[in-house]
C-alpha cells in the first residue's frame, strides 16, 4: 500500500476539498507566471500593464491562502492518521494471543509503531508539495503549449523520458527498502541484547566481543543496503535534473531553428515558464526519497496490521462482565506443543489431567524444562491446548469466554512487568496498601500518590514484593505465582512460605505456585496439594489436609 492510499483510506476531512485547494494553488502559480511575462513584455515596450499587475496581486494573495490551508490541513490530517494508527496497533496488540504475538517479534512491532509512523510524519508536508508540484507541471506545460507547440512537444518528450528512467527501478527500490528495514529490526534485537544482557556482557569479554562483532555485521549490512538504495536514487535524481536543464537548453537553442511562426518574445516566455517547472521538478525530486520511504513504511504498517488482526482474539469492543468466583477449573487430557525457535524440535507438555477447586493451595515443583511455566501459561489462558479441554465450572473455555475466564486470574511470571500506575484498579484502600507496604518493608522505598507509585526502580526482590501487593489489590480469586521467591532474601523466603501463602489461603484466595524450595515446603503447616512435573506430566507427591 502506498502512502497516498493510506492517507486516502484514513483521512477524516474532505479529500476533495484539499485537492480543490491544491488545484487553486497550482492555478495561482501559473497565473503569477503569466502575469509576470505579460508585465515584462509591456515593460519592454516602455509601458506598465495595470491588468497584469492586478492579476499578479490577486494570484499572489490566492497563492498565500492556498499554501496556508494546504500545509496546515495536511499536517493536521497526517497527525490524526498517525494517532489512529498507533492506537489501533496497540489495541490489536493488547487483544492478541501470546504465542502468535511472540512469533511476530517485539522489534517489528516497536519499529512500526515508533519508526514507521515517524517517517509518515516527515513525509506529510512533502506529500502536499509533491501533489501541488505535479499539478503545477501540468499547468505550466499547458501554458508552454499555448506559447509554442514545438517547445511543448520537446518538454513532454524530455520530461517523460526523465520520469520513465527515474521510475524504472521503483519496484526494486521498494524491495531493498523493506530489506533495509528488516536488518534495522535485527539491529534493534541486538541493541536489546546489549541493554537487557548488560551484566552478562560485562562479565564475559568473549561474549562482549562476539556480540559487538555481530552488531557491527548487522549494522554494516543495514547501512550498505541503505547506501546502495539511496545512491541509486540520487543518481536518478541527477539524471532527472539533467534532463530538465537539457529541456531549457533545447527550448532556447533548438526550438527557434525548427519554428518560424513564433511571436516575438515567446521563447523568453517559454523559458521563464519552464524555469518554474525546473523548480517544481527539483522539489518533486527531493521529495521522492521521502515519499518512497513513506510508501515502504505504509506498506509495513499495513502488513503488520493484517498480521495483528489475524491473531486478535477479542473482536468485541464491549468487555464481558468479570467473573467474581469459580468452583472448579479442570484440564482433561490437555496437551500442548509448539516448534522450537531454533530447530525442528517440538517442545511438548502433557497429556495431563488437573483439577483446581476454589480455595486450593497448590505447590508445583519440577526440574528446569519440565513444563511448569508452560502449564502455568495454559492455566492462565495465554496458551491454548493443542488437544484436550480446559473447563470452568464444567463449561468448556473457548473463544467466546476466554476473556471472562482470564478475569478470574492474577499472575506474576518471572518476566513480569511492574506498572507505575495502578491501571484497572479503582479506589484502592489507602489503609490496606500502607499496611501491605509496611508488611513487605517497602514503606520507605515507594508510596502511592494519585494512583501512581513514586518509583518502581527497585531491586529485583523488592519489585516482586510490590507486584504481589498489586496482585492482592486486584482482588481476583485465583493467583498464579511462578518462582516468586526466587529473588527474595532468606527473611522474605520464610515469610512467603510461612506467612504470605497461609494468609492468602486463609483469605480464600486460590493459589498455584511454582517453587524449587523443597525445604521450606516440607516445613509448611497449611492445607495444600503438592505436585511434581516431569517431562510435561504430573505426579501428586502429597496432600496436606489439616494444619
Amino acid at each position: 500500500m502506498s502512502f497516498f492510499q493510506l492517507v486516502r483510506r484514513e483521512m477524516q476531512g474532505s479529500l476533495g476539498r484539499l485537492v480543490f485547494v491544491s488545484a487553486m494553488g497550482g492555478i495561482s502559480t501559473t497565473a503569477i507566471i503569466g502575469a509576470i511575462n505579460a508585465g515584462a513584455q509591456a515593460a519592454d515596450r516602455g509601458e506598465v500593464s495595470l491588468w497584469a499587475a492586478g492579476v499578479f496581486i490577486i494570484a499572489l494573495l490566492l497563492f498565500v491562502q492556498t499554501q496556508h490551508y494546504i500545509l496546515i490541513t495536511t499536517t493536521a490530517e497526517i497527525g490524526a492518521i498517525i494517532h489512529k494508527l498507533r492506537v489501533r496497533m496497540l489495541d490489536y496488540v493488547r487483544r492478541s494471543e501470546l504465542l502468535p504475538l511472540e512469533s511476530i517479534g517485539r522489534a517489528e512491532i516497536v519499529a512500526a509503531i515508533t519508526g514507521d509512523t515517524a517517517i509518515l510524519t516527515q513525509a506529510s508536508n512533502m506529500l502536499a508539495f509533491a501533489a501541488q508540484g505535479a499539478l503545477l507541471i501540468v499547468l505550466v506545460i499547458s501554458y508552454v503549449a499555448y506559447l509554442s507547440f514545438t517547445a511543448f512537444v520537446l518538454a513532454v518528450i524530455i520530461v517523460g523520458i526523465g520520469a520513465a528512467v527515474f521510475h524504472s527501478k521503483t519496484k526494486q527500490h521498494a524491495i531493498e527498502m523493506r530489506e533495509a528495514a528488516s536488518w534495522e529490526n535485527r539491529l534493534y534485537d541486538r541493541l536489546s541484547d546489549v541493554l537487557d544482557g548488560f551484566k552478562e556482557v560485562r562479565l564475559h569479554r568473549g561474549r562482549s566481543d562476539a556480540l559487538l562483532d555481530h552488531v557491527v555485521d548487522v549494522s554494516r549490512t543495514a547501512a550498505n543496503i541503505k547506501i546502495r538504495t539511496q545512491s541509486e536514487t540520487f543518481r536518478r535524481m541527477v539524471l532527472l535534473q539533467t534532463s530538465l536543464f537539457s529541456l531549457l537548453g533545447a527550448v532556447a537553442f533548438i526550438v527557434p531553428v525548427f519554428s518560424d511562426t513564433m511571436t516575438p518574445g515567446s521563447i523568453t516566455k517559454a523559458v521563464t515558464a519552464l524555469v518554474f517547472i525546473v523548480g517544481a521538478c527539483s522539489g518533486l525530486v527531493q521529495s521522492i526519497p521521502i515519499i518512497a520511504a513513506a510508501n515502504t513504511a505504509a506498506d509495513r504498517l499495513e502488513r503488520l496490521e493484517e498480521q495483528l488482526l489475524e491473531i486478535t482474539s477479542l473482536k468485541d469492543d464491549t468487555p464481558p462482565p468479570d467473573a467474581k468466583s469459580f468452583h472448579k477449573i479442570e484440564m482433561r487430557d490437555v496437551e500442548f506443543h509448539y516448534p522450537g525457535k531454533t530447530s525442528d524440535t517440538v517442545f511438548k507438555v502433557g497429556p495431563f489431567n488437573f483439577t483446581l477447586n476454589t480455595g486450593d493451595l497448590v505447590i508445583l515443583t519440577g526440574g528446569n524444562g519440565s513444563g511448569k511455566s508452560t502449564f502455568m501459561k495454559i492455566l492462565a489462558g495465554f496458551y491454548r491446548p493443542a488437544s484436550g479441554e480446559l473447563l470452568l465450572d464444567g463449561e468448556p473455555v473457548g473463544d467466546d469466554n476466554y476473556e471472562r475466564y482470564r478475569s478470574l486470574i492474577t499472575a506474576i511470571f518471572p518476566d513480569f512487568h511492574l506498572f507505575q500506575r495502578l491501571y484497572g484498579i479503582e479506589d484502592p484502600s489507602t489503609e490496606a496498601l500502607t499496611d501491605m507496604l509496611r508488611q513487605f518493608k517497602l514503606q520507605d522505598k515507594t508510596r502511592l500518590t494519585h494512583g501512581e507509585f513514586r518509583t518502581v526502580d527497585l531491586s529485583s526482590g523488592q519489585r516482586r514484593r510490590l507486584a504481589l501487593i498489586v496482585a492482592q489489590l486486584e482482588k481476583r480469586p485465583l493467583l498464579l505465582l511462578d518462582e516468586w521467591a526466587a529473588d527474595q532474601d532468606p527473611e522474605f523466603r520464610r515469610k512467603f512460605y510461612f506467612e504470605f501463602l497461609p494468609a492468602l489461603h486463609q483469605a480464600g484466595v486460590t493459589v498455584v505456585a511454582i517453587s524449587h524450595d523443597d525445604r521450606y515446603i516440607d516445613e509448611m503447616d497449611v492445607p495444600m496439594r503438592r505436585l511434581r512435573m516431569d517431562e510435561g506430566r504430573f505426579t501428586e507427591l502429597s496432600r496436606v489436609e489439616t494444619g
